[in-house]
C-alpha cells in the first residue's frame, strides 16, 4: 500500500505538470513577448522612447533562463544600446535578441528613434519614440514530443517565417522619476505556417505602463518603488510591484511581486541585487513561482551585464 500511494502521488505530480504546460501552450499567443525581472534597469527593452534618455551610452546584455530544470523552458538573450545625438534632441538605439520556448524560437533585430523635448516641470524631459523590428519566427519539429508519431495532423517539418513589426512609446523622466507608456507589436502580423491557421497565430498587441520614483532617505541610502502594468487585447491585466534600495548609489537590493501571467501560470516573488564598478553595471534576479511548477524547477535566473560608455560621474548622480 505505501508503494501504491507513492506511485499515485508521482502520477498526480506529472499530471499537474502536463496540464500546466498544456494551459501555457493554449495561452501562448496572448503573452508573446519575453518577460524581464530587471526591467527598471533597462527600460529601453520595453519602450523605444527611452532611447537617448541618458547623457551616456548604456550598453546592456541580458540573459534570462526560466524554469531551470525543465526541458525546453523559456530562455531569452538581448543585447541593447542607445545614445543621444543632434543637440540633445534625438535619441537612437537598437538591440538584437533571441527568444525560445519549446519548439518555437525567435531571432531578431530592432532599431529605435526618439524625439526629446524639455519640460518645464522638475527639470524633466518628454520623449516620443518609434521602433521597427524584424525577426525570424521558427518552429523546430525535433523539439516537439508527439505520443502518436502516425498522427496525420502533425507536421514534422521545420518551418520558418519572416515577421516585421513596430513599437511606439512615450516617456517622461528626470533623475528622480520615470513614467512610460508603450504599445508593442503594432502591426499584429499573422504567422503563416504550413498546415496551421494563420488567423489563430496572430501576434497580439501588447501595452506596457511603467513608473517609479526615487526617494532620497539619507546621504547614503535611496529607495525606489516602481510598478509595471502589462496588458494585451486577449488576456487579463497583470502587473509587477517592485522596490529597490540603493546604498551609496553603487549597490542595490530589491524585491518584486508579479501577478500571474501565462509563462508563470501564477504569482511569483522576485529578489534582485546588483552593483556598479566605475562604469560597469552588474545585476542579478531570481524568480520563485508559487505554482505547482516549483516542484520541478529550481526557479528562474536573470543576469544583466552593462557598461556606460562616455559616462561622466557626477556627485549625486543616479546609479544606472
Amino acid at each position: 500500500m505505501p508503494r501504491l500511494g507513492a506511485l499515485r502521488n508521482k502520477i498526480m505530480k506529472k499530471t499537474i505538470l502536463i496540464l500546466g504546460l498544456i494551459w501555457i501552450a493554449f495561452q501562448g499567443f496572448s503573452q508573446q513577448l519575453p518577460m524581464y525581472s530587471q526591467y527598471m534597469n533597462n527600460r529601453f527593452l520595453l519602450n523605444p522612447a527611452v532611447a537617448g534618455s541618458e547623457d551616456y551610452i548604456p550598453i546592456r546584455l541580458t540573459a534570462r533562463q526560466q524554469w531551470v530544470g525543465i526541458e525546453n523552458a523559456p530562455s531569452t538573450q538581448a543585447l541593447s544600446g542607445n545614445l543621444l545625438i543632434a543637440n540633445q534632441k534625438i535619441g537612437v538605439g537598437g538591440y538584437v535578441f533571441a527568444d525560445r520556448f519549446g519548439a518555437d524560437s525567435k531571432i531578431g533585430i530592432q532599431g529605435s528613434f526618439a524625439y526629446i523635448l524639455p519640460v518645464g516641470i522638475a527639470d524633466s524631459k518628454l520623449s516620443m519614440g518609434l521602433s521597427f523590428m524584424a525577426f525570424q519566427y521558427a518552429y523546430n519539429a525535433q523539439d516537439t514530443k508527439i505520443n502518436d508519431v502516425n498522427d496525420p495532423t502533425v507536421d514534422y517539418n521545420n518551418q520558418t517565417a519572416f515577421v516585421p513589426d513596430a513599437n511606439f512609446g512615450i516617456y517622461w523622466h528626470n533623475d528622480d522619476f520615470f513614467v512610460g507608456v508603450s504599445a508593442n507589436q503594432l502591426i499584429e502580423f499573422k504567422v503563416d505556417f504550413v498546415g496551421l491557421d494563420a488567423s489563430k497565430n496572430t501576434l497580439k498587441r501588447h501595452y506596457f505602463v511603467m513608473g517609479g520614483y526615487k526617494f532620497n532617505l539619507s546621504k547614503t541610502f535611496d529607495i525606489e518603488p516602481s510598478v509595471m502594468l502589462k496588458l494585451t487585447e486577449s488576456s487579463p491585466m497583470n502587473f509587477d510591484l517592485a522596490v529597490k534600495g540603493y546604498y551609496n548609489k553603487l549597490y542595490w537590493f530589491g524585491v518584486a511581486y508579479r501577478t500571474g501571467v501565462p509563462f508563470d501560470t501564477g504569482n511569483s516573488m522576485i529578489a534582485m541585487l546588483g552593483a556598479k564598478f566605475k562604469n560597469i553595471v552588474v545585476g542579478y534576479a531570481f524568480d520563485y513561482t508559487f505554482t505547482n511548477l516549483n516542484q520541478y524547477t529550481s526557479g528562474t535566473h536573470e543576469i544583466m551585464l552593462g557598461i556606460n560608455l562616455k559616462e561622466t560621474v557626477k556627485k549625486g548622480s543616479s546609479l544606472l
